[in-house]
């Protein structure tokens, strides 16, 4: 994967013929001729070349960023011309820092002429066996003697590069073959110009939108928006209070009406700043998505519970104060001011998105507009400048004139301006003609902005799983290979527990050792029951396990760290009195995950006394502790693969556990946490 592929021949007389492919698209086939040597037979004899290179620029290159920044990376290691002999390397040829050919000092110079850099090649000269070649290899096989035959193979590689430079790359002195070169890299550069001007834009939204979730998170977490509304709630309750100072019924309740008004609006208002509009103008990453849908739901939990208790409280407080005042209010004309308060404040706001697009229309127009008139301009002076030609052209005099070669030129110059011209309008002409904008079934009007954002979403979660699958592939590759390693010491291990099971059959003292051994190697061999064949599993069987059993295993496990922070490990009554049903090797490690889970918050937190305590009941199990609390929009993520909080953390646990638990037909989740708790995980058999 490169832009350029350069592979030929050079001859004896050092003269080279193969092919130039440019941007992976045009195949020339080339020749390079060497004239220094008078085309006599050269010492060095025949050699091949192989050779890939990639644009020194990101915007000049055909190559996708993430393929570019690891190529880019690998040259900067390992770039260069390696030399082959026989098929072995001569050294030191090709090593990044061994430039023989002199292309990096040489580009220093003028990098217009010498276009090739060593570090951006990857390539290979084969040479001549030693009967049809004077290179001489040095004693210690460290380079060739620099002899003539040396000096022609420098001569003619260097000659190489400068033709290859100035035939097909360069931009002044234009040819044949650069036209296409030159062509293809200003539209590379257009495109990537325009992708990151898009991007800059994208990001500083991109910014915004996740700012604006969380500062909404954090309010959340607080209990920010509770405290706030109750301090409306109370500023309107004291406005209701200074009305039974008002002795005039019908201005009391004038003003009862006035304050609810006041009120609701407030309120609508206070909604309006902590809501997150929906994202525009870029696309969202898997995480950013599942940010979003959490506050979705979050925000409509505050609906359905804060906001309507405030709208149900300001409706008892209005009939609180009446009945105290023994009004009549007329509940039409109440229900007249809400519907005028929604209108008004709908109205606005769809006043506001029209003006503002009839002045991106009106914007728009002007730019096409501005833009057609100063092509057909620069056309019409390009005609005139044509046409002014004809005054120094002596045509009747000139024997040696060429009418045919003129007209050609001329033609040039004029349909040069006009392609381009065509070309832009038909750009803008098809971008015009993609818009959409239609109703679906439901009423809802689609447009092409929704598409874009929906197809550049799809592309974004794309890369994510792409770059999880090649990190999952590399690390199924290490386990393959670490289980064909362990393979012999698993089978030792399972024939020693057997030999130990006959043990602790006769000693009592041994059959706690023996269920912990079996216990976690019954897990490890749950996973490697992916790689072996079934009839080489241990006989794990389903059982009616007590969930004392295992909290005993937990306590064995990590007493000295329960102890070293400080940590109560406590159950309750419903916990003790309860058993689950299934293999020990699926929920002991579970149970292991999450309490080492818990240690690490509770001891980041801050609190004088930390708890990790254990509770059941006919639904499930819970596993609570009172320390640093989970993010509103962590709650789904934490059991995705490769997601963590925690410094240097792998994300695997909870991620398998969940999946674990599923195949057993099991689920875990964040619940509501339990009374004295700020974390709570259930543990529940799926319907």
């Amino acid at each position: 994967m490169a832009d350029h592929h350069f592979q030929g021949q050079f001859d004896e007389f050092g003269q080279f013929k193969g092919l130039v492919k440019i941007y992976g698209e045009k195949t020339f086939d080339h020749i390079v001729n060497w004239r220094d040597n008078y085309y006599r037979e050269t010492e060095c004899g025949p050699f091949k070349i192989n050779l890939a290179y990639l644009q020194g620029e990101l915007k000049s290159s055909r190559v996708d960023v993430e393929n570019y920044a690891r190529i880019k990376a690998k040259g900067d290691k390992f770039g260069g011309l390696y030399i082959y002999r026989d098929n072995i390397r001569v050294l030191p040829y090709g090593d990044s820092d061994y430039d023989f050919l002199d292309i990096e000092k040489n580009r220093s110079k003028r990098a217009s002429t010498y276009f090739f850099s060593y570090r951006r090649m990857f390539g290979a000269i084969e040479i001549a066996d030693r009967e049809h070649s004077g290179l001489v290899e040095k004693a210690g096989r460290e380079g060739f003697i620099e002899n003539k035959a040396y000096r022609q193979l420098q001569a003619i590689l260097k000659n190489f590069f400068v033709q290859l430079a100035a035939d097909f790359f360069s931009e002044k002195n234009k040819t044949a073959q650069s036209e296409f070169f030159n062509q293809k890299k200003d539209e590379f550069n257009a495109y990537h110009n325009a992708l990151e001007r898009r991007d800059k834009l994208a990001k500083s939204k991109k910014e915004r939108f996740a700012r604006e979730l969380d500062i909404f998170f954090a309010g959340l977490t607080e209990h920010k928006f509770e405290n706030e509304l109750e301090e409306l709630l109370t500023n309107f309750r004291n406005d209701l209070h200074s009305v039974l100072y008002i002795n005039d019924a019908d201005e009391a309740s004038q003003k009862i009406i006035d304050l609810e008004f006041a009120m609701r609006q407030k309120v609508s208002d206070y909604r309006k700043r902590i809501s997150v509009t929906s994202p525009k103008g870029f696309a969202m990453s898997k995480s950013m998505r599942t940010d979003f849908d959490t506050y979705l739901n979050e925000f409509k939990i505050l609906e359905q519970t804060v906001f309507k208790n405030i709208n149900e409280n300001i409706d008892q407080l209005i009939d609180d104060y009446t009945a105290q005042l023994n009004l009549e209010i007329s509940k039409r004309k109440r229900l007249e001011q809400a519907v005028e308060l929604i209108s008004a404040e709908a109205l606005s706001l769809n006043k506001k998105k029209k003006s503002e697009t009839n002045d991106v229309v009106s914007d728009v127009s002007r730019k096409i507009k501005d833009l057609t008139n100063e092509l057909i301009i620069d056309l019409d002076n390009q005609i005139r400048s044509v046409k002014n030609q004809f005054k120094l052209l002596a045509t009747d005099k000139a024997d040696n004139f060429d009418l045919v070669t003129e007209r050609k030129r001329m033609e040039a110059e004029i349909e040069s301006i006009s392609s381009r011209n065509t070309d832009v309008m038909e750009r803008i002409i098809r971008q015009f003609e993609s818009f959409y904008v239609e109703k679906n079934e439901d009423g809802q009007i689609i447009t092409n902005d929704q598409i874009a954002e929906a197809a550049s979403e799809e592309l974004e979660e794309l890369r994510e799983r792409l770059q999880s699958d090649v990190e999952l592939s590399q690390l199924g590759l290490a386990v393959g290979i670490l289980h064909h390693e362990f393979n012999g010491t698993v089978n030792s291990i399972r024939h020693s527990l057997k030999d130990l099971k006959a043990w602790s059959d006769v000693d009592i003292k041994l059959e706690g050792i023996y269920k912990n051994i079996k216990v976690n190697f019954e897990h490890l061999d749950g996973y490697l029951n992916l790689f072996t064949p079934l009839n080489r599993r241990l006989n794990r069987r389903r059982e009616d396990i007590s969930l004392l059993d295992i909290k005993t295993f937990l306590i064995d496990l990590f007493k000295s760290r329960l102890e070293r922070h400080n940590i109560a490990f406590k159950h309750t009554n419903g916990f003790a009195g309860r058993k689950i049903h299934g293999f020990r090797s699926t929920f002991y490690p579970v149970f292991v995950n999450i309490i080492d889970n818990a240690i690490y918050w509770l001891k980041q937190s801050d609190v004088p006394e930390k708890v990790i305590r254990l509770h059941a009941d006919d639904t499930g199990i819970y596993i609570s502790n009172n320390g640093i609390e989970i993010k509103p929009q962590d709650k789904e993520r934490i059991f995705e693969l490769r997601f963590s909080r925690k410094p240097n953390g792998r994300g695997l646990g909870l991620s398998i556990s969940k999946e674990v638990l599923n195949a057993e037909n099991y689920d875990i989740f964040v619940a509501q946490p339990k009374e004295g708790s700020t974390v709570t995980f259930k543990i529940q058999k799926m319907q």
